[in-house]
């Protein structure tokens, strides 16, 4: 059940927004409930995650390579969203065949945009959620990633500077590394954030709480181990991506 909610928690700001997922009020409904503790629900919020067709072949791709059953396993959610060492058993040609099976599906990418984008990965990828952020991008067409929209798709961490509680919104302040440059991105020098907290999804925060967020919203609090595999598993993908370019 934890590995449900974790991969609800991180897809439910692109879904709320309409960028990832299925649409409609019902699958609105499973989440919300889902995450409001509202028990029995571990079959709907399945099949309405598994219907994120740009994340669940992450989750496949990493439980298949280390022997899991169950591709919403915990720790196999955490490798993609967070990072972990689950990805050193990922082998480069699962995930190259990976990205052209699963993305070239109908209504995805074309056949040779996947081809293309397979090949041209380096060998030492990771299947991250920054990987698919900066290196695959869309493959829904729901929305266009790039400038700004890439550093709020990317899962970003950040250390809670103040706390703003309102009636109906309550807000923190966040300070983290952005993404900076045109040619060749990196992460810049820390600056301050307003992000969006809802406190039933997290009711317990404080100042210097180190929080993960995704689309200007508050995912989760995480500690020092999840705050060191998110930055190495973004750089490592922020120079797979220079590579490229």
């Amino acid at each position: 059940m934890q590995g449900l909610k974790i991969a609800a928690l991180y897809s439910f700001p692109a879904f709320k927004l309409g960028f990832c997922g299925p649409r409609g009020k019902l699958a609105t409904r499973v989440f919300l409930n889902f995450l409001s503790g509202k028990k029995n629900l571990e079959k709907k919020i399945r099949k309405t995650l598994k219907d994120f067709k740009g994340v669940y072949p992450y989750y496949k791709l990493i439980a298949q390579s280390n022997g899991i059953p169950d591709p919403f396993n915990e720790k196999v959610v955490k490798a993609y969203w967070i990072g972990n060492s689950l990805f050193k058993k990922i082998k480069i040609a699962d995930f190259r065949q990976m990205i052209i099976k699963d993305f070239s599906k109908p209504g995805l990418l074309s056949k040779e945009i996947a081809l293309k984008k397979a090949k041209e990965i380096p060998v030492n990828s990771k299947p991250h959620h920054s990987f698919h952020v900066l290196i695959i991008g869309s493959v829904t067409g729901k929305i266009v990633l790039k400038g700004k929209s890439l550093d709020l798709c990317r899962i970003s961490w950040g250390i809670v500077k103040k706390i703003k509680t309102e009636k109906e919104k309550s807000k923190i302040v966040v300070k983290y590394q952005p993404l900076v440059g045109e040619k060749i991105l990196k992460l810049g020098k820390s600056i301050e954030k307003e992000i969006i907290w809802n406190k039933t999804l997290v009711p317990k925060l404080k100042i210097s709480d180190w929080v993960s967020f995704h689309w200007n919203h508050l995912v989760e609090r995480i500690n020092k181990e999840d705050v060191k595999n998110l930055k190495k598993y973004t750089q490592m993908t922020l120079r797979a991506l220079a590579r490229i370019s």
